[in-house]
């Protein structure tokens, strides 16, 4: 799990890099794109899990940060104890 975690925030760092550096004429634009799609995805992540634990109150702020970092990654596991409370 660290390893991906890792290659996940590589990844922002190259996005971050292309939209403020002069990268090489296809590996900009692939990776705003590619950026771009990742957190429109992450972003309906976000409002989906903040909605499914919306009547628990333990969505933070900080689960919204981690979540558009690192997707699903950072949800399985609050799902998984969320589901074993609930039970």
């Amino acid at each position: 799990m660290g390893l991906l975690r890792g290659v996940i925030v590589v990844f922002w760092v190259g996005v971050l890099l292309a939209i403020f550096m002069d990268l090489p004429a296809p590996f900009d634009r692939l990776l705003i794109i590619a950026g771009s799609v990742v957190a429109i995805l992450h972003a309906l992540e976000c409002l989906g899990f903040a909605l499914w634990l919306r009547g628990k109150g333990l969505f933070h702020w900080r689960d919204a940060l981690m979540t558009m970092i690192f997707g699903v990654i950072y949800l399985k596991p609050r799902m998984r104890g969320v589901r074993r409370a609930r039970t």
